[in-house]
């Protein structure tokens, strides 16, 4: 494998998170603002940290800020229990694969511990990832290059030997601005951004000469 070390984003590149996103955003938004809750769009927030997010849609007052976050990680991680968290088709036979290659998985993500851990456990992946990354790590949260930087220092991995794979264009420039290179995923809007972009984990998965084991029940 041509890179030893590939760092995932987790929400928009290996699982299909969005739809649950947008709806714990907009249950915590309608507790406090009904208007502002219908009027919601996820998506130019996503890629960024529940925290970063309310700050972009205006909440800034610090009690109100935190009980925002509360309310949309509480309902996020019920639907995780729920067992509405699905990962994207390829994911886990591309994580097996890479393993299976000789490398290592790691995950950089902009979400909190508690959320990541969680989906982690839910979908059985914590195995196969040599270390993650996530929200609670990094004192400023992607775009700015933090998350990616921490994870290459503290594993100890080389730039040039680690590929990070993105949906999202904040994901992007973060990685970039670390001096990575990235593979776009699953978002044409990124194809321009990333240094290659395919349409599908298992497209990545042929991109990076990867033999897929078996699927294996989950």
């Amino acid at each position: 494998m041509r890179w030893r070390n590939l760092l995932f984003d987790f929400d928009g590149t290996l699982v299909a998170s969005a739809p649950l996103h947008a709806e714990a955003f907009r249950a915590a938004l309608a507790e406090t603002d009904t208007a502002g809750a219908r009027t919601f769009d996820y998506a130019p927030l996503q890629g960024l940290t529940t925290r970063a997010a309310f700050r972009r849609l205006g909440i800034v007052d610090a009690p109100a800020l935190e009980a925002c976050i509360a309310r949309k990680q509480t309902h996020y991680r019920d639907a995780v229990r729920a067992g509405r968290l699905t990962l994207y088709a390829g994911g886990r036979r591309l994580l097996r694969a890479a393993l299976a290659a000789g490398g290592a998985n790691f995950l950089v993500t902009s979400g909190s511990a508690d959320s990541i851990n969680l989906a982690l456990e839910v979908l059985d992946l914590k195995r196969l990832f040599a270390g993650v990354i996530t929200a609670d790590d990094a004192p400023a949260g992607k775009p700015a290059p933090d998350p990616y930087r921490i994870c290459l220092e503290r594993f100890g991995l080389e730039p040039e030997a680690s590929l990070a794979i993105e949906d999202a264009p904040s994901g992007v420039s973060a990685a970039r601005a670390a001096g990575l290179r990235v593979a776009g995923v699953h978002n044409s809007a990124v194809a321009q951004m990333a240094d290659f972009y395919v349409a599908t984990l298992a497209e990545l998965s042929i991109v990076l000469q990867l033999d897929l084991p078996a699927e294996t029940p989950q």
